[in-house]
């Protein structure tokens, strides 16, 4: 780190301590803190202002009536549905809405303790939902988000794959979304905000894969084109800045107007002629093209973030947005994006079944071969969650199921592991569950590997 780095950082550190005892004195001068007991909550501050700004428990939990399977018609082939009516997103979002003039819209400034924020009832799909199917809708939101393939369609309009997605591969910021810039619905990306700042005060997460450039607009950190800007296209950055330092027969070959391309390709001209083309780019000019193009790449989604940022704060205080840095607060509403072994490991509880026996040992054989992306699958299939935190509870399955595929229980947190015989097996029956057994049915079902055939 050099010194300037460290001074940056050094100063950053020193106005959030700042903050933070400006923030707990004025509590304490405002006889915001009414015991004794409440002034150790000082010393934990984000969950001070996080329960401050609370609001009661609804009386009745919303119910929601969820057809998955047109959703997925609706991911194969969204241009069947422009208006993305039978997506989880609509779904969900105009089945929160109140239901006449009477009746209030929902509040998300839940305590941490309220863990499940609506009930679903998947249509087709056998499940009481306990927990696990409020958990999996959230999942399912995710995905139709910020799909996780890289190259299935956009089902919904508010984000977008950023450059990098076709870029070099030797950028780490590639599984990246972006806000569309083009998409104006406002009110929608408000709700998005207020679902973030749910996650962020209980223990559920938003899957957003977003690079460190939105996460730190979305938390009000200052960003920087030079810093910041190449998670998102480090291409453009490239090639903007060697055009600023270009020798002149150079820049004369490569033949530049006053044109750029937003994100998403869209054409920007920034000097037209009385014809509207864009003029030549003089070698002169260079230097005021190259910081008009940074202006206009670095506000392209202002509004949106504004949008964003306005429903987390109706969730959330802004006194807790000045205690967060930005990869606090993308883990604390997406949770972390590296599934270890390790970490997964500290995560399980086991219930009748001994850790140290084969069939367990078998497992975690099976899951060190597992992808990242693997390992979010299991998660899922456990819990309903993509990422971790999420506690899980393996328990044993029916005592004559040998080399069958598991079941689990996302209500409960339990992964239901019948007997395996070899570590190859136990792979094979996870990977094929994690994939492909995503429906929640409140039967019991085994198949063996005659079973397998059929499909």
């Amino acid at each position: 780190m050099s010194c300037s780095e460290f001074q940056r950082k050094h100063t950053w550190e020193k106005n959030r301590l700042s903050k933070l005892f400006s923030c707990a004195i004025d509590a304490i001068l405002t006889n915001s803190l009414y015991s004794a007991n409440e002034y150790v909550m000082v010393f934990h501050p984000l969950q001070f202002f996080l329960d401050a700004f609370k609001c009661r428990r609804p009386s009745d939990t919303p119910k929601l009536y969820i057809n998955r399977r047109a959703a997925m018609e609706h991911r194969c082939e969204p241009g069947n549905d422009p208006d993305f009516k039978n997506s989880i997103f609509s779904q969900i979002y105009e089945g929160l809405k109140p239901r006449d003039r009477n009746s209030k819209c929902l509040d998300y400034r839940w305590s941490s303790r309220f863990d499940q924020w609506w009930e679903c009832k998947f249509m087709s799909e056998g499940v009481i939902d306990q927990g696990g199917g409020f958990r999996d809708s959230l999942s399912d939101l995710s995905e139709e988000l910020c799909p996780v393939t890289s190259d299935a369609a956009l089902p919904l309009p508010f984000f977008i794959r950023s450059p990098n997605q076709v870029g070099d591969d030797s950028n780490i910021h590639r599984d990246v979304y972006i806000l569309n810039h083009q998409c104006r619905d406002f009110t929608k990306y408000e709700w998005i905000g207020q679902l973030m700042g749910a996650c962020l005060r209980g223990k559920e997460n938003l899957v957003l894969s977003f690079p460190p450039l939105i996460w730190k607009m979305i938390c009000g950190e200052r960003v920087t084109w030079t810093r910041d800007y190449h998670t998102v296209d480090a291409a453009e950055v490239k090639l903007i800045d060697q055009l600023e330092t270009m020798d002149k027969e150079t820049f004369s070959g490569a033949g530049r107007i006053w044109s750029t391309t937003m994100t998403d390709g869209t054409p920007v001209e920034l000097k037209v002629d009385g014809e509207g083309n864009p003029l030549p780019l003089d070698y002169d000019d260079r230097q005021e093209y190259c910081n008009k193009v940074r202006q206009i790449r670095m506000s392209e989604f202002d509004q949106q973030i504004s949008a964003i940022r306005k429903g987390l704060l109706k969730t959330v205080p802004q006194a807790v947005f000045d205690l967060l840095t930005w990869q606090e607060l993308e883990h604390r509403i997406s949770g972390n994006p590296d599934i270890t072994i390790e970490a997964l490991k500290r995560s399980v509880h086991y219930d009748d079944i001994e850790e140290d026996c084969s069939t367990v040992k078998y497992m975690w054989q099976a899951l060190e071969k597992f992808s990242t992306e693997d390992r979010s699958r299991f998660l899922r299939f456990v819990t309903g969650r993509k990422r971790l935190p999420a506690p899980i509870y393996v328990s044993s399955g029916k005592t004559d199921a040998i080399d069958c595929l598991p079941e689990s229980s996302t209500c409960a947190n339990m992964l239901y592991i019948p007997t395996y015989t070899s570590s190859k097996v136990a792979e094979e029956k996870l990977r094929y569950a994690v994939y492909n057994c995503t429906d929640m049915d409140a039967d019991t079902l085994y198949l063996s590997d005659t079973d397998l055939d059929i499909f």
